[in-house]
């Protein structure tokens, strides 16, 4: 049988962000998809940061926005198979923008703007897929 090799990786944040009843997302290059994929704002933990100042990093980083409103809604394992990535999941409300200051130079993402019934046929990552299923689960 042959061992898959375990990647150590660090925690990682996903944001469902909401800007009038749309979903916010970005477009990037992802080298694994060999290509640009449209996923939810997300990114991993800088050593000693919390899940939640990582996901206000993230939304100010990728999409130049802050949010007044935040609420937890769950974690999940991203392929426990081989890698200790554990992501948590954050809506984010009440937008505004960001300082350009905050945004990463080094991100080449586009944001874009979805409702709500079209992210499932247009979002194409499992992190997002998943944070999209736990944000459905809690508006139930």
């Amino acid at each position: 049988m042959t061992q898959i090799p375990l990647v150590e990786h660090p925690e990682s944040v996903v944001v469902v962000a909401l800007d009038a009843g749309e979903l916010v997302a970005v477009r990037q290059t992802r080298p694994g998809a060999r290509g640009r994929t449209l996923e939810l704002p997300s990114g991993k933990l800088e050593p000693g940061e919390t899940p939640e100042k990582a996901a206000a990093r993230e939304l100010a980083e990728e999409c130049g926005l802050r949010a007044a409103s935040w609420r937890a809604l769950g974690s999940f394992w991203v392929v426990p198979a081989y890698s200790t990535e554990r992501a948590h999941v954050f809506e984010a409300a009440e937008l505004s923008a960001a300082d350009p200051a905050e945004l990463d130079e080094d991100e080449d993402v586009e944001v874009e703007r979805l409702e709500p019934t079209k992210a499932w046929e247009r979002l194409s990552d499992g992190a997002s897929l998943a944070a999209l299923a736990l944000w459905e689960r809690r508006a139930r």
